[in-house]
């Protein structure tokens, strides 16, 4: 018993000093940018950075959520890709070509409706069928992918409505 008590503190320990050097290296790094590059800590880069590291902080955060419960989601980024294709193709439709600028919101609700969808469509056939997680994902993940391939014909996509 004691053995395994000395075990469990060492790892928890190891784990402390990781986290620490981690948190020690980055503010290094950190006060090193901010010192040698004064553009580095304006204000509109911290702006920039956020806006940009946005998207992937909210995969970020339903991973920590899927993998807290002992899965894995590998199909995340082609569900991310497809709902970017809905997203910015769904405002070059006919159907709401008078809309203007009122059509944003109705594309961003019609990409977290994909996303939402596409990631139910995954758990479902994980609950029904008692396969893991980690190979239904990994076929679902190849079938968007395809599936974003076909839509966009291997090309970028070009429909960007810049107010976004």
């Amino acid at each position: 018993m004691k053995s395994e008590q000395t075990k469990k503190l060492i790892k928890s320990g190891a784990i402390w000093f990781f986290i620490l050097f981690e948190l020690v290296f980055f503010s290094i790094a950190g006060e090193y940018f901010a010192l040698s590059d004064k553009a580095f800590m304006d204000a509109d880069n911290m702006l920039l950075l956020l806006k940009q590291s946005a998207p992937i902080g909210i995969i970020a955060v339903g991973m920590t959520l899927i993998m807290v419960n002992g899965n894995i989601d590998l199909s995340v980024g082609a569900i991310f890709a497809i709902a970017g294709i809905v997203l910015l193709d769904s405002m070059a439709w006919p159907i709401f070509a008078d809309m203007g600028d009122g059509v944003i919101p109705v594309a961003w609700a019609l990409a977290l409706l994909t996303g939402a969808l596409l990631g139910a469509i995954n758990g479902l056939i994980v609950w029904k069928t008692g396969v893991d997680a980690f190979i239904v994902t990994l076929g679902s993940m190849l079938g968007y992918r395809g599936l974003v391939f076909m839509f966009n014909g291997e090309n970028p996509t070009s429909n960007l409505n810049w107010t976004l």
